[in-house]
């Protein structure tokens, strides 16, 4: 086999670049499948021996990341060899551990607040737009407290301040971020107890510049999950003996979260930048390169007998942890799981979402995308049992 790094022609980078390098594009929008590359990129993996591959983009060559040998390599070595991108969204919020602030402190606090915005959610139907509404108060009160619970304009100007950056538009995001200082300023000042902003202050040494960063990743690591519960709710819906094992059993619900994350994982790539010069396969890259590891099409590989099933099990039989994606997160990412949990057994508790549409199926193959807005449960009563409280 020939040294270096294979190039991907002019019609293979526009199309790989369609599907997966533009990360400010949810895979949840109407008929959009970021997965719809996977045959090209099956074919790039065979016909080079699973090398990286170099595709074209607006702004130069991204090395694109086949194999789990490299994508382990890209992901173990020395941060000063590979920074994450500013594109990687909950990965890069969740994967930092910014400033090593010790929120676990908070869990019981943040558990009691998913707890009781998720009273709200037990009747009716329940859609994305409905569900988000209120796991966007339990991120607020997390991270500024009670206080921010109805500041809905906060969570507009973050994100469409986090899209104006990943789209580089500078003169927006400038304005955006002006706006978004001023007003959570506020919210840290305060400083509630039982909240990130309360801890932060307890926090020595922490400057109010690097405070407004850790609150901003926070809220944002937090928000994103929101797709991922009503996903975990709308899969439960049509596996009734997972909605059952999960009333009973908080791991195996947590299974359940994680399960959706793996089916339709909010950060479809993982990005990095080259720090430094770095070489592969013979081939020097400069620093500065991007580097993408394209997520969902090693979470959904042909290889994995349970790629397009839902299936928690493997998060609780030992399955999952021979697979690099599935390596145990930070204290931040076990934390918003935490949580997640914690918010939808509050709401199987008192309820059993049963699926409005045919969306999804136990019959049928998981799709590799899904319209959130189209995606609604009926959340029905359950009958107490004499005496339970």
């Amino acid at each position: 086999m020939p040294r270096g790094l294979p190039r991907a022609g002019a019609l293979q980078s526009l199309r790989l670049s369609a599907a997966l390098v533009p990360p400010w594009a949810p895979h949840t929008l109407p008929g959009r499948d970021l997965l719809r590359a996977r045959p090209l990129l099956a074919g790039l993996e065979s016909r080079y021996g699973g090398r990286p591959v170099l595709v074209r983009g607006r702004r130069g060559p991204a090395l694109l990341v086949l194999s789990r040998r490299d994508a382990l390599r890209v992901l173990d070595e020395e941060r000063d060899v590979y920074a994450a991108g500013v594109e990687a969204g909950l990965e890069a919020c969740m994967e930092e551990r910014p400033f090593g602030l010790p929120a676990d402190v908070l869990r019981p606090a943040f558990i009691e607040i998913a707890r009781g915005e998720a009273a709200e959610l037990t009747s009716g139907v329940v859609d994305f737009a409905r569900l988000d509404a209120r796991w966007q108060r339990v991120a607020r009160r997390c991270v500024y407290g009670d206080g921010a619970a109805g500041d809905e304009e906060l969570t507009r100007l973050l994100t469409g301040l986090t899209r104006a950056g990943r789209r580089r538009a500078r003169r927006r995001r400038e304005l955006l971020s002006g706006r978004y200082d001023t007003r959570i300023l506020d919210h840290l000042r305060r400083a509630e107890p039982g909240s990130l902003a309360g801890l932060i202050a307890e926090t020595p040494g922490e400057a109010e510049s690097r405070g407004l960063m850790q609150a901003a990743y926070w809220l944002m690591g937090l928000g994103v999950v929101s797709a991922a519960l009503m996903q975990t709710l709308a899969l439960l819906s049509t596996h009734p003996a997972h909605r059952k094992a999960a009333r009973a059993d908080p791991e195996h619900l947590r299974a359940c979260l994680r399960e959706a994350l793996r089916l339709w994982p909010p950060v479809p790539a993982l990005s990095r930048v080259t720090a430094a010069e770095t070489h592969w396969y013979g081939t020097t890259l400069p620093a500065g390169t991007p580097v993408l590891v394209p997520l969902a099409v090693h979470q959904r590989s042909a290889r994995l007998p349970y790629a397009d099933s839902f299936a928690p099990e493997i998060w609780l039989n030992g399955t999952a942890a021979d697979e690099w994606w599935a390596r145990p997160g930070c204290d931040a990412m076990h934390l918003t799981l935490a949580v997640g949990t914690a918010f939808l057994a509050a709401v199987l508790r008192e309820a059993k979402p049963k699926p409005i549409g045919r969306l999804l199926s136990p019959h049928r193959p998981i799709p590799h995308s899904v319209d959130l807005a189209r995606l609604r449960v009926r959340m029905r009563q359950t009958r107490r049992k004499p005496g339970r409280s």
